[in-house]
């Protein structure tokens, strides 16, 4: 595992942390993989919570979202999201 607030992580390791906070907030389907969990969708996180949500990855893995990434559709699922994620920490 890599250190807290370290960016260089790999997608498996963005993606437990995803995970991780997603799970803060209730418990995560299984009947599909979690990259195809579309959590704004499913109402798993509100409004204020995806703030919350999107602060915590800024500074976990020291990037910023941009305005078009918070309407971008790849934000909405887990797997778009650490795609996003990989991209902004050069890990594509």
């Amino acid at each position: 595992m890599i250190a807290p607030n370290d960016p260089a992580a790999t997608k498996a390791e963005i993606c437990q942390f995803l995970v991780e906070l997603l799970r803060e907030k209730g418990a995560l389907p299984e009947d599909l993989p979690i990259s195809c969990y579309r959590y704004l969708d499913k109402g798993h996180i509100d409004s204020l919570s995806f703030i919350r949500f999107l602060f915590r990855i800024e500074e976990r893995f020291a990037i910023q979202f941009s305005e078009s990434d918070l309407i971008d559709e790849k934000i909405r699922s887990v797997g778009g999201l650490v795609a996003l994620i990989a991209e902004r920490t050069g890990q594509s």
